[in-house]
């Protein structure tokens, strides 16, 4: 089986110099993916958005109508509990189980500062976010150095951190602090992320996956006090959880709407139609998310380190999400990663070019010592 020599400064690159066999591997799944896309659809009724019947309030349509009602009856003086439950259930939304009713967290704050206080808070720390992983592509010398343009393409899939309807959605908050969190990981120093994800987790209950995987990590490094944070986050979110379900019995009824599930089983398609209308590709034909996604992914896989693995990790498993349980008019999920999938974009050519050269036994330029 032919053996390259990998080309200097691609030492970043886990596909530089693979073996034909397992290059051939990745090309093929790379493939499968597009092919997959393409012949399920993508967009059209993979994708459910607000019909003309939904609730509306202030020029805003369906869930962001409903987090901004209830945000207006709190800022009136009405706590949150009594404030949201009514509004669902006058609006004909599910109350049961108790997860269908937000944690407080977001509206609380977002009472205290108002919307205009929320917009300007979000797109600072969305800045934040884009600034820290320019400066986190730029430390890590064995990467390119066009590789800090992927704060560019992050930057592009965060606009909607200024938009007032959507600073509302709990999806697109969680997915700037994760993005936030992630890029400030490090396994030698935690606790930052630790506090990022802590608040995020306290906000929408779908960013445990995330502490999940880091409190996972530092097991396997065995860091005993960074393995105990992440273990104090989780029994304080199952703290925060057990109230939350117990302050909600006084005020839901056993007639409220159950919801439906979340058992969408959408698939790649659905996945990829969930990505298009939350990114800025939501401009372009839904079509480009077919060749788009698969090259981020793969970006992210070549990325050898311990970020790339976490962020190929996160972008999997949140894809796997989104695939079995999202229902059509749950595409917003997908703002949970969003604003991180398109960086592997930046590493895609440099993957793409290893497999190549595995492919083609083209050898890399290397200095032959002198007989």
């Amino acid at each position: 089986m032919a053996q390259i020599a990998p080309a200097a400064g691609t030492g970043w690159n886990r596909f530089s110099a693979i073996p034909r066999l397992w290059a051939a591997v990745v090309l093929v799944l790379l493939a499968a993916l597009m092919v997959a896309g393409w012949s399920g659809g993508v967009g059209g009724k993979r994708v459910q958005p607000a019909k003309p019947t939904s609730m509306k309030f202030e020029g805003m349509v369906g869930d962001h109508a409903l987090y901004l009602n209830i945000l207006r009856k709190m800022e009136a003086g009405q706590s949150y509990y009594p404030a949201a439950t009514e509004t669902q259930r006058a609006h004909r939304y599910p109350l049961h189980p108790f997860f269908t009713v937000r944690l407080p967290t977001q509206a609380e704050i977002m009472a205290v500062i108002g919307l205009r206080g929320s917009v300007a808070l979000l797109t600072l720390t969305g800045l934040a976010a884009i600034l820290l992983w320019r400066k986190r592509l730029m430390a890590d010398d064995d990467l390119p150095r066009y590789a800090r343009f992927g704060a560019l393409l992050m930057a592009a899939n965060m606009s909607q951190i200024v938009s007032r309807q959507w600073v509302l959605m709990h999806e697109v908050v969680a997915g700037v602090l994760i993005a936030l969190a992630l890029a400030l990981y490090r396994p030698a120093r935690p606790w930052p992320a630790m506090a990022v994800i802590a608040l995020a987790l306290a906000m929408r209950e779908t960013v445990l996956p995330v502490a999940m995987l880091l409190g996972l990590f530092a097991l396997i490094d065995r860091d005993w006090r960074a393995a105990a944070g992440w273990l104090g986050i989780g029994l304080g979110f199952l703290a925060l959880m057990a109230w939350h379900a117990a302050t909600l019995t006084a005020f839901v009824r056993p007639d409220d709407m159950t919801t439906p599930g979340w058992s969408g089983m959408g698939g790649w398609p659905a996945y990829l139609s969930f990505v298009h209308v939350s990114s800025a590709f939501r401009f372009l034909p839904a079509w480009t998310m077919v060749p788009v996604v698969p090259l981020a992914l793969l970006g992210w896989a070549a990325w050898r380190s311990r970020l790339g693995t976490t962020m190929l990790i996160v972008q999997l498993g949140y894809a796997a999400m989104l695939m079995l349980f999202a229902r059509p008019n749950n595409f917003y999920w997908a703002m949970l990663i969003e604003p991180t999938l398109f960086v592997g974009l930046i590493f895609a050519p440099a993957a793409l070019l290893a497999l190549y050269r595995s492919i083609r036994a083209v050898p890399s330029p290397v200095s032959v010592p002198a007989v």
